[in-house]
């Protein structure tokens, strides 16, 4: 049997990872937030929260992980010390992450206030705690959420042992770091590779489809300032991409989830998300972009189209290996010696699998909804307050979110194209909370900026 390192890495790696906060200190935090919103409203519902993503409470440092060469830990530890990682933000958006309540339908506007109120303070509660114990952390050089390393390893262990080697893909490494962008980067140096990834990613993301669930579920409860509040929650992560903004400011409280599903739900389009972006880079490997890149800036002229392009085929690369993972199963599912009477059984297995793999499409699509959200939204409050406010010129380097999209789209062209209520949804809401921005004179969008 073929030793697979990356399925022996997940039993491991435990062991060099560090818990923040044990089980004791979840409930304690639970019980603080728990008796100050009781204190202010009395009683109300009892919160659902599923805590799926343990690996936020744990840190590592990544140089010390098996897989690494020394020439790669070396970098890794050289960027870090460059570009420290805050270890408050760090602790926050780990916890905040960990920290998902949902709740049970609302009767009545009380019942929305009262879920609001204990989103709120959970955010005062994280912010008190992660200030007491963040000195425990800052001095600790490397030590970052292991959740980068969890995407990286659940991509590599479904990848046919045979292609990793063939690939190069054996020579890379994960890492996270505090200055790569949402759509993280690769580096590549004597035939070894670092992805490297943003420490807030992860919660980030979920922040977004938190969002995005909230207001997708909530369309009955709408208001007459919804729009305005829309914008005033998703203005933070925004200027977190153009500018830059603290990251307690990055969770909006307001934005509710109800029902167990909801939590589900938002784990795995996060997860979802993450693998793709992960994968993404590894195609930049596989197709030996990082050398023949720096080989086009060596010959001079625009590398832009080059750039560009070399993205677009790491989208590709990632849709394939999305697609290898799905056929992996399948056959897997086909070679199991099954009863002549479970049928039932193999038919649930594969309707089982295909609906996987049209989630994860679809999450893939709603992150690129995201981007092109993020990088319209930036564009606009650029043109109209680029001499009143600290902002970029540009996001990145990137082709625009929306064309990557529409050649992802076109490469499904001879399947059905794949779609979703939540991505129809989120193609419309985007548009239209757009819509009021623009409608909004230069002082109350400047206004919107400061809220």
């Amino acid at each position: 049997m073929i030793d697979n390192p990356y399925a022996r890495w997940l039993s491991e790696d435990n062991d060099k990872c560090l818990p923040v906060i044990e089980q004791a200190g979840i409930f304690g935090i639970l019980a603080a937030v728990g008796s100050q919103v009781r204190g202010v409203l009395g009683d109300g519902p009892t919160p659902l929260m599923s805590a799926l993503d343990l690996e936020q409470i744990q840190v590592a440092d990544y140089a010390g992980f098996d897989g690494f060469d020394e020439a790669q830990a070396t970098e890794i530890r050289k960027f870090q010390k460059q570009s420290p990682v805050r270890a408050e933000e760090m602790l926050f958006l780990g916890l905040r992450s960990l920290f998902q309540f949902t709740w049970p339908e609302p009767r009545n506007e009380e019942d929305i206030r009262y879920a609001a109120a204990f989103d709120f303070v959970l955010n005062q509660v994280l912010t008190t705690w992660v200030g007491e114990i963040a000195g425990r952390f800052s001095s600790a050089e490397g030590l970052l959420p292991y959740w980068g390393r969890l995407a990286f390893l659940r991509v590599m262990v479904n990848l046919p042992t045979e292609n990793v080697a063939r690939f190069g893909l054996d020579k890379v490494a994960v890492a996270l770091v505090k200055k790569a962008k949402f759509n993280a980067t690769t580096w590549g140096f004597d035939e070894r590779h670092v992805i490297a990834l943003n420490y807030a990613l992860e919660p980030i993301l979920k922040q977004l489809n938190r969002y995005l669930l909230h207001y997708h579920s909530t369309q009955k409860m709408a208001g007459p300032a919804r729009l305005s509040r829309a914008w005033r929650g998703i203005v933070p992560i925004v200027l977190h991409f153009w500018s830059d903004v603290v990251a307690t400011k990055l969770v909006e409280p307001s934005v509710v989830l109800y029902g167990e599903d909801m939590a589900v739900m938002l784990h795995n389009l996060t997860s979802d998300q993450v693998d793709f972006i992960v994968s993404h880079e590894l195609g930049h490997v596989a197709l030996n972009h990082p050398k023949r890149f720096q080989a086009a800036k060596e010959m001079g002229g625009d590398v832009t189209t080059v750039r560009h392009e070399f993205e677009f085929g790491a989208d590709t690369f990632a849709l394939g290996l999305m697609r290898s993972r799905l056929i992996g199963r399948m056959k897997q599912i086909g070679s199991d010696d099954r009863q002549p009477n479970a049928n039932n059984n193999l038919k649930t297995d594969v309707a089982f699998e295909l609906h996987e793999h049209q989630r994860a499409l679809g999450a893939a699509y709603l992150l690129f909804i995201y981007m092109d959200f993020i990088q319209r939204a930036g564009e606009l409050v650029r043109d109209r307050l680029g001499n009143r406010v600290p902002f970029l010129e540009r996001m990145d380097t990137h082709p625009r979110a929306n064309e990557r999209l529409r050649r992802l789209e076109l490469i499904n062209a001879g399947e059905h194209l794949y779609t979703s209520t939540l991505q129809r949804y989120a193609r419309d809401f985007f548009d239209t909370v757009l819509d009021h921005v623009q409608s909004l004179s230069d002082e109350e969008l400047l206004a919107s900026l400061a809220a």
